[in-house]
């Protein structure tokens, strides 16, 4: 606009005309005029507020979110009762997103830190003579991007866990972390704070000895290095090829990963993989383990009120505080391994030889269950000793009697009851009068007490047996013969 009234006023048309023509005021035409007298080449346009300005830093929150303009104008009439229109926010967000340039760190990693997956599609591939989809894995180690690669025609768990297998025998160790996409085969929640690790592969990983660190959703600079392998594995090894089948393309991939990818000097890092990793890389992985992952059977089970679970005819614990909870269980290697929401919980030895059997780890009780027999006399022999003397001689006694059951402890427990009712100097004479009759029970204690035998001489001072032949007196002979007639009992 300026451009063009400074023309027209060279050409000599007049400012009221100018103004007319181009449907702008007298006062700017003279602007114009004194701006360009003064030398300047340009006049600075004012600047003019916006009503977002207020709320610039919160839309700046939400754009490093990566949230569209439409949830931000909604967000906006819902937090803020903002009344502006769409094509208001839509502008503003656009001159923010314009402005924002985005800035990445370099990130590097050690000798065997990181190994990054993913998959890549390559087209079809014939398999006994009918195409199939086709895709490669790619798993690269970060620090000297030695890299292996296979075709998969499927990205099941099965399939992805069986990769890594086969790349950690190629690499003969495993890295300390695995970065992976937030594929369903590793991740179920792709959440990056607390992921949710598909069960299968958390328990492939622990075997292994690795942690499977996910990307952060919609940020592939997360997982950068095994996405330039990929698409240098599709470029370089695929693009334009054409294979008769599928044993046609695997041998090829072999002598292209071996031959020319892990020795070519990468782009980089200025050095060829091979020659790094064998140098410096290889000695920094970890061991692969003595036994592989098997897979084997995996179910779904309730833990019941007695914290266990039913598998395969026999019962295993859990932690109690998942009793009702529906949990996911897996064997491997002769192990159960049980998860709640992908988090391993439990881990028992594979009973396979027994039926009904209880595999019970003590700890996955609560503490007021988990306390043993021995643990309970010990207690229980304090406390007989507080009520007195003939008390823990009743107890020592009742220990004495034999091997003590699982539910013995019982006995004392009711004679340390009868503390509601009766002082501690009644059920002490009451443990002394049963320990002379030598009836060691809780029964004979009670029924002293209720009685109030112990106020009855212990023992016999006195004789009972008539030294004086009286009419009522007989022969004892005579008392067999009446036994006999049936007129007495034996008893």
């Amino acid at each position: 606009m300026q451009t063009t009234i400074k023309t027209l006023l060279k050409k000599g048309y007049s400012q009221t005309y100018i103004a007319k023509t181009l449907h702008v005021s007298r006062k700017t035409i003279r602007k114009i005029i004194r701006s360009e007298e003064r030398g300047e080449n340009e006049l600075e346009k004012k600047p003019h507020p916006s009503v977002l300005d207020e709320y610039r830093e919160y839309i700046e929150i939400q754009v490093n979110k990566g949230l569209s303009k439409q949830r931000i104008y909604q967000d906006l009439i819902r937090e803020y009762q903002f009344n502006g229109s769409y094509s208001t926010v839509r502008d503003y967000v656009s001159k923010i997103e314009t402005s924002d340039k985005k800035v990445y760190m370099v990130i590097t990693s050690l000798p065997g830190e990181e190994a990054q997956v993913d998959f890549g599609y390559i087209g079809h591939i014939k398999v006994n003579g009918k195409p199939k989809k086709a895709w490669v894995f790619v798993m690269s180690l970060s620090y000297s991007r030695y890299m292996y690669v296979c075709i998969v025609f499927d990205q099941c768990v099965k399939t992805f866990i069986q990769c890594h297998i086969n790349a950690f025998k190629y690499f003969k160790g495993v890295p300390e972390t695995v970065k992976v996409d937030n594929l369903k085969a590793a991740i179920i929640e792709a959440d990056f704070y607390e992921p949710v690790t598909q069960r299968a592969y958390a328990s492939f990983a622990a075997h292994y000895g690795f942690w499977a660190q996910p990307c952060r959703v919609y940020t592939p600079t997360d997982k950068g290095k095994v996405e330039s392998n990929v698409k240098y594995v599709k470029d370089n090894c695929f693009k334009g090829r054409e294979f008769k089948d599928i044993a046609d393309a695997k041998e090829f991939l072999e002598f292209w990963l071996n031959d020319i990818a892990n020795k070519r000097i990468h782009g980089t890092i200025k050095k060829i993989p091979a020659e790094l990793f064998e140098e410096v890389e290889k000695t920094k992985l970890k061991e692969l383990p003595v036994e592989d992952f098997v897979f084997s059977k995996s179910s779904r089970a309730n833990v019941g009120p007695n914290c266990h679970i039913s598998y395969g005819g026999n019962y295993y614990s859990v932690p109690y505080i998942y009793i009702g909870s529906d949990v996911d269980v897996i064997e491997v290697n002769n192990l159960l391994k049980v998860f709640f929401k992908g988090e391993e919980i439990a881990l028992h030895p594979l009973c396979q030889d027994l039926k009904g059997e209880h595999i019970t780890d003590n700890r996955h009780y609560p503490a007021n269950k988990n306390i043993t027999v021995k643990e309970i006399m010990s207690r229980q022999q304090e406390e007989m000793e507080g009520i007195g003397e003939n008390a823990l001689k009743f107890f020592h006694a009742f220990g004495n009697k034999g091997i003590v059951q699982r539910y013995d402890y019982r006995t004392i427990s009711g004679v340390l009851a009868l503390r509601s009712k009766y002082k501690n100097t009644v059920i002490d004479m009451a443990c002394k009068r049963a320990l002379y009759y030598n009836s060691i029970t809780y029964g004979t204690v009670k029924k002293i007490c209720e009685k109030g035998l112990i106020a009855l001489p212990i023992g016999h001072t006195e004789s009972f047996v008539n030294e004086e032949n009286t009419e009522i007196a007989r022969d004892l002979s005579s008392y067999t013969q009446l036994s006999l007639l049936g007129v007495i009992d034996n008893e």
